[in-house]
């Protein structure tokens, strides 16, 4: 037994004390602990993945949204028009405004524009100021009292 011990302890195999023999690389019990960790290694990358996919999916869903209400308010306005346009309300102001049509016990009315040619404005002349031709005793005398000035 010791030989068989010497020999395989030069050769760099493993020993098992019990059989005497190589033992295995693995237990059963590690294997299946591998075997759980990668399963749970795989289906954590796998739900992180579709987490992803699902967070970009709900990113372009406000934009759309408010699109959406943008082409709904469109379409309402745009039928709101198409419901005018095929009334005789329409008609009557396209005949009036484009067409130059009346309707009975009207008259019509053209404004003439006449072409003159624009006068000057004529400057004001300058009165004079009393103020400046007003002795100094005038100027007290009506700051003093509101009466008129005497006459000599």
């Amino acid at each position: 037994m010791l030989n068989n011990f010497l020999q395989k302890l030069r050769a760099g195999k493993p020993f098992d004390r019990k059989t005497g023999g190589q033992r295995p690389l693995l237990t059963l019990p590690q294997i299946v602990v591998l075997l759980t960790v990668v399963a749970a290694l795989v289906i954590g990358l796998d739900l992180n993945r579709r987490a992803q996919a699902g967070r970009a999916v709900g990113v372009g869903a406000e934009a759309l949204s408010a699109e959406i209400a943008r082409a709904a308010t469109r379409q309402v306005a745009l039928e709101a028009t198409r419901a005018y346009v095929n009334s005789d309300d329409f008609v009557a102001e396209f005949a009036r405004q484009e067409g130059g049509q009346l309707q009975p016990g009207e008259r019509r009315i053209v404004p003439l524009f006449v072409d003159a040619t624009l006068q000057p404005t004529p400057i004001p002349t300058q009165t004079p100021d009393p103020a400046h031709a007003a002795r100094p005793w005038q100027a007290w005398w009506r700051l003093v009292s509101d009466s008129p000035l005497p006459t000599p």
